[in-house]
């Protein structure tokens, strides 16, 4: 399709620097709101629309290179704002954590602060150049800042700590006043006072000296269990139990579960177990991460209370009497949880951008028995779940079942942690977002009653979804792919025209057969202080598993990535690790870049395609909506890459005809015409004249407008009049007042008269409304859309043409029926299955990754061995294996079939799944559960791949009883009975006869034929 004819002074074409001007507006009204979105997306183009506040007509580069010259620090320039400078020097300094970006940073708000401007700074940018003085250890500069009004008092005192550090000042003060300073800042009044161990050998940090010697020791009732996860620890391990050694509150169990670490720190998990007889340590052999660990701990614990400590942590010695204390003394508090501050080897407090002082996650002291019993494990996933556990806690027990003490009582070692490279200031992995979308919905229900069950199981099936990155595969040598068909990339907060097109795209998708998976990406025109959580209807999809929410750097092979959303790709998130491996990436153009006269500038296409370029590697193809966005698109870009198919709004008719087939206006009711729509000047006629021209209707007429007030009141305003002034017959709803179905239903005619100057990609409520059973009508600028699926009318034309309809009941029947036939043929789902399956690549093969061997020859042949360890849901902390052996010639089948039931199945039902569906080159099946080996093994053996040909393969039918202890094997299956094995790493052979192997209990876990 061809551009049509233009303007002879030609299109207006879309800027950087205007689009970036257009956004400002959106800014002004919540200023923190654009920090707060560019700091939490890393969009490092944002910054262009900082630059334009900050200093207007001037770009990004520009900016920049200003706070980069100069010395010490660069002068204002006049036209400067100095309120916006600061805010570009506050994301400058915090989002990307680059050290010259960070001094680029410092430098801008220095020079506001030098031009006399310091009240100015908006909100905590004077606190964060606090902080960047320290951290440049300038403390002369800091000290000038200290007491300044803007700056809080725990950063204050924190500052002041930091200054008096004599490991970071030469010139600070004793030991002695510095760990005085340090108590100040942390609150802990009552709490023994901080001192450092002696170093004899000057080789350990200060972190590790840490010690409150004079704390004493109290009458400990109840026993306290603490759990320890550790992979691959070092020293710092050792100082993270001295600190539960010297906890006053003694009667401990410290449960050190080691997470598979390997070999080569046996020795030093051999030395923690022996500081103390009170910890043991608990040698797991497949790693599942720190939440299966705690869990593997939880199981074996035998604690009235129970707590954690990550083992490069120090908890404080009067930490777990405190929480118990104050348990015992409220009998309706199920856990505690303190305070805690991240802090370097040399105890620096200072993080800029942070408070000291935070809740720490890790410090839950929580009742065992009352809790685990309602509400279970921790969920085994690979982070967060600490705070997922409190806040299940709350959503079980109530809000306040979980006490938060006023006090530090852990120091949590900075660098690189299991959660650094997924936060910094403002940003969290959007990983950690999905998470919290995902369990939220279930802890409401758990909250409000209506869903009755809190408890998590391990070893059961997941109670809500967790990101792919985080999950631990059952069997760690499954080399399954991670593919998905379509990926629908938008920003999905709000529920609007594009996301209920974008759900129409699920449910065609879906039904055609096709993986489908959303990400969400953030609009910089809905700038928001809050990260707030996706829209309800996508978030059960994802929580149904219906779909997946991926990430952009997730690994993971997606066959066509659609972007829902231009504008979100004309700011988009700062690139992460490129391991997502998209086949086609499409941008869907669901909106224009402008207005026909240049205003509203939203993107600008060549950006949009070299922003997606450099974020997923691919080069784009443009999609437009309609043939009014085409050429739109190739006015900005004539050699614009775009799909020859236009991607219209999809819709089931079936489920959006709502109206009842009955003539308008039947038994003297009032003939209904309405609207709906966004309450935006877009979506109207121009002027009040042309919209009453529109809308004006006789007695026996009621016109409906659901989604106009505002804008209906600004018009009004302009003429000294209210929505009072409106025509008697006129109903003026709020936006989504009503369900759209709902008010739908209610209507004879639907007659949309918008703004004939605005672009109108596609017109979603038209479509909508024909779908429904409603006659629609709408301007003459989207016949090109709709073509003869609706009628078209200008402002003042409607009035006839629903008059004549009116008249002849069938002439309206007859319009309503061919709508919805054009609906059902020219915006149906099919059409889009179609051409999302012509760009899929082959699905490949999926198998398992085993250790093969060939077994000597023997009466019946070779047979060969395949191997593979596995891991159950609850993750216990012995290795489980399995063993498969068939004929030769069968590699490939037996492989396809293994990586299949791999990849379906849990390690628990596994077997069951196993002697299911082996084929019949397979002649024995050898499991290891807990210490105990199974044996199945086919009663007529298999010498070669050519006798498969001879033995007919039973189908299974079998009722479980309670696991492996009672299942009735397939027809041509024998049984060995299960024996226990010393080593659980050894897996028996075919064959071998239970008194081979190492007696045990021979009556449990047996397969009974």
């Amino acid at each position: 399709m061809t551009a049509g004819p233009r303007p002879t002074a030609g299109p207006v074409v879309a800027t950087r620097d205007q689009v970036a001007r257009d956004h400002t507006g959106f800014a002004l009204r919540n200023p923190g709101a654009l920090v707060s979105t560019a700091l939490r997306t890393k969009s490092v183009h944002a910054r262009e629309v900082l630059a334009e506040l900050a200093w207007p007509g001037h770009g990004r580069d520009e900016v920049e290179d200003w706070a980069r010259s100069g010395a010490p620090w660069p002068a204002l320039v006049e036209g400067m704002d100095p309120s916006w400078v600061g805010s570009y020097g506050q994301v400058l300094a915090l989002q990307t954590g680059l050290p010259d970006e960070r001094a680029a940073g410092r430098a801008a708000i220095e020079a506001v602060v030098a031009a006399g401007h310091t009240d100015a700074l908006p909100e905590r940018v004077t606190e964060l150049l606090l902080q960047l003085r320290v951290a440049d250890r300038d403390a002369t500069a800091a000290r000038e800042l200290v007491a300044h009004p803007a700056v809080r008092e725990p950063m204050s005192e924190a500052v002041t700590t930091d200054l008096a550090n004599p490991a970071l000042f030469a010139d600070g003060t004793s030991t002695l006043g510095w760990l005085g300073a340090l108590e100040r800042a942390l609150g802990s009044e009552g709490m023994a006072p901080l001192a450092l161990l002696p170093d004899p050998g000057g080789e350990s940090t200060v972190f590790d000296r840490l010690s409150a010697p004079g704390a004493s020791r109290v009458a400990a009732t109840h026993l306290v269990t603490v759990l320890m996860s550790s992979f691959r620890p070092g020293p710092p391990l050792l100082t993270a139990l001295r600190s539960l050694i010297e906890q006053t509150w003694d009667n401990l169990e410290i449960l050190v579960v080691d997470d598979a670490s390997g070999s080569e720190f046996a020795e030093l998990l051999a030395q923690a177990e022996r500081l103390d007889p009170r910890i043991r340590v608990i040698r797991k052999a497949v790693n599942g991460g720190t939440y299966r660990a705690r869990n593997t701990g939880l199981r074996q614990a035998r604690g009235d209370f129970f707590t954690v400590l990550d083992s490069d942590d120090w908890l404080h010695p009067q930490a777990i009497e405190v929480g118990v204390a104050t348990m015992l003394a409220q009998p309706g508090t199920m856990a505690t949880r303190g305070q805690g501050v991240r802090v370097s080897e040399q105890l620096e407090l200072n993080r800029p951008g942070y408070l000291p002082r935070v809740t720490s996650a890790p410090s839950l002291l929580v009742r065992t028995h009352p809790v685990l019993d309602r509400i279970g494990y921790f969920d085994p996933t690979s982070k967060s779940a600490d705070t997922e556990f409190a806040r299940r806690i709350q959503a079980a027990f109530g809000e306040h079942a979980v006490h938060d003490l006023p006090v530090v009582v852990t120091f949590l070692r900075g660098g690189d942690t299991l959660s650094s490279s997924e936060f910094s200031r403002g940003w969290r992995h959007s990983a950690r977002h999905a998470y919290k979308c995902a369990y939220t919905p279930w802890h409401q229900r758990i909250a409000s009653g209506e869903e009755a069950d809190s408890f998590v199981d391990p070893g059961a099936p997941r109670r809500f979804p967790e990101p792919r990155r985080w999950a631990k595969p059952l069997a760690p040598d499954l080399t399954a792919q991670r593919h998905i068909d379509l990926c629908l990339a938008g920003d999905w907060r709000r529920w609007g025209g594009p996301q209920a097109s974008m759900m129409e795209e699920i449910a065609a998708a879906r039904a055609g057969g096709l993986t489908v998976a959303i990400m969400h990406l953030e609009a910089f025109r809905f700038m928001t202080v809050k990260d707030f959580p996706l829209c309800d209807p996508v978030t059960e999809l994802v929580n149904s598993g219906a779909v997946e929410w991926i990430h952009p750097d997730d690994d993971v092979d997606v066959d066509v990535l659609m972007i829902r959303y231009p504008p979100i790709l004309q700011y988009p998130p700062l690139p992460g690790r490129r391991t997502l491996r998209a086949q086609h990436v499409l941008i869907m153009a669901n909106q224009a870049p402008l207005e026909p006269d240049g205003s509203d500038q939203r993107y600008v296409v060549s950006d949009v395609t070299d922003r997606t370029r450099e974020l997923f590697g691919q080069d784009p193809v443009w999609v437009p909506q309609g043939p009014v966005i085409r050429r739109v698109l190739l006015e900005q870009d004539p050699e614009l890459a775009l799909t020859p198919w236009d991607n219209p709004g999809l819709i089931d008719v079936d489920a959006w005809t709502v109206r009842e087939h009955a003539a308008p206006g039947r038994d003297g009711a009032p003939v209904v015409v309405g609207r709906y729509s966004r309450d935006n000047v877009i979506k109207f006629a121009p002027t009040l004249a042309d919209i009453h021209r529109g809308y004006d209707f006789p007695a026996g007429y009621e016109v409906r407008m659901m989604g106009a007030q505002n804008t209906l009141a600004k018009l009004l305003r302009a003429q000294e009049q209210t929505l009072e002034d409106l025509p008697d017959n006129w109903v003026v709803l709020r936006h989504k007042k009503i369900d759209v179905v709902e008010f739908l239903g209610e209507l004879d005619f639907f007659l949309y008269l918008d703004n004939p100057a605005m672009h109108e990609a596609f017109g979603r409520t038209i479509l909508e409304a024909a779908a429904s059973g409603v006659l629609t009508i709408a301007h003459p600028k989207h016949e090109p859309v709709f073509g003869d699926t609706i009628d078209y009318a200008l402002p003042g034309e409607a009035q006839g043409l629903i008059a004549a309809y009116v008249a002849d009941p069938q002439l309206y029947a007859d319009r309503v029926t061919r709508s919805r036939a054009r609906v059902q043929e020219r915006f149906g789902h099919q059409g889009f299955v179609a051409r999302i399956r012509a760009l899929l690549r082959p699905e490949p093969t999926q198998v398992a990754t085993v250790e093969t061997t060939v077994e000597g020859q023997g009466e019946e042949g070779h047979r060969v061995t395949r191997q593979v360890p596995l891991r159950s849901a609850a993750d216990a902390s012995r290795a489980d294996h399995l063993r498969v052996v068939h004929v030769p010639g069968a590699e490939e089948v037996v492989a396809q079939w293994l990586g299949e039931q791999l990849a379906l199945h849990p390690g628990d039902s596994l077997p069951d799944a196993l002697l299911a569906t082996a084929p019949p080159a397979v002649s024995s099946v050898v499991t290891t559960r807990d210490g105990l080996v199974h044996t199945a093994t086919r009663a007529h053996g298999i010498r070669s791949v050519h006798e498969q040909q001879d033995l007919a393969a039973s189908p299974v039918t079998r009722e479980a009883q309670g696991g492996l202890s009672a299942i009735t094997l397939p027809q041509g299956w024998a049984a060995s009975e299960a024996w226990s094995v010393a080593d659980p790493a050894v897996s028996a052979g075919p064959g071998t006869p239970p008194s081979d192997q190492p007696t045990g209990q021979a009556e449990l876990g047996r397969y009974q034929s």
